[in-house]
């Protein structure tokens, strides 16, 4: 192997030998590890599943860790001292200020059979409202074939990804309910076309209240 292809191979093991302390270093505050966690990160190239396999845990884990690293200094200092566990991360993450309080508070003094992800969810539902997954999987099945169709008049998205809108109205409109997973993907191209153009407030393509309700939905 070549010297520069050597030094790359040496540098690699290090970035991620440093990814993999990072993620093991449990002797910090909470809140720092997090910022640790998320620099170790994206020194090691910011790459989501490689990451994963070399911490040998799931890419939501890694994720959902990583989405609380990027809260605002003033709310990750409200999980010094603290330890939530790991399925309440990505709800703290998306939580105002006075939620993520409120949950902490409330899972310290945990004394019920509830999970502490009931616990967490509930507490921010009743403060933040439902949230971004609950609107938009109550949106009804005739936004997302109508999206669909504004993505082909406005070029956005491709086939794929307009089927994929088409195929979460027929999941709808046969009673089923969309997945995490299905929902995220949902979030992710409803705000593509948001930001395209295609939904926008006070429509002129004579479909404002769809919009809108897309739109609320998303929270923008």
């Amino acid at each position: 192997m070549p010297e520069t292809e050597e030094s790359q191979a040496s540098f690699d093991h290090d970035k991620f030998a440093a990814l993999k302390l990072a993620w093991e270093n449990r002797t910090l505050s909470f809140d720092e590890w997090l910022v640790e966690l998320s620099n170790a990160f994206f020194n090691a190239g910011g790459n989501l599943k490689i990451a994963a396999i070399a911490l040998d845990t799931r890419p939501a884990a890694l994720q959902a860790a990583l989405n609380l690293a990027s809260l605002p200094e003033e709310d990750l200092a409200l999980l010094a001292g603290h330890n939530p566990p790991p399925t309440t991360w990505f709800s703290l993450a998306s939580a105002s200020s006075e939620a993520i309080q409120a949950a902490i508070e409330a899972l310290a003094n945990q004394d019920s059979d509830y999970s502490p992800a009931s616990i967490v969810d509930a507490i921010i539902r009743d403060l933040s409202g439902p949230n971004v997954y609950e609107r938009v999987s109550a949106l009804p099945s005739e936004a997302f074939s109508h999206a669909a169709k504004k993505a082909h008049t406005y070029g956005l998205l491709n086939d794929k990804t307009r089927s994929a809108l088409t195929g979460f109205h027929r999941s709808k409109s046969s009673g089923k309910t969309l997945t995490v997973k299905q929902l995220a993907y949902a979030i992710s191209l409803l705000t593509q076309l948001a930001e395209g153009g295609a939904i926008q407030r006070e429509s002129r393509d004579g479909d404002k209240e769809l919009c809108d309700q897309i739109l609320d939905a998303l929270g923008l």
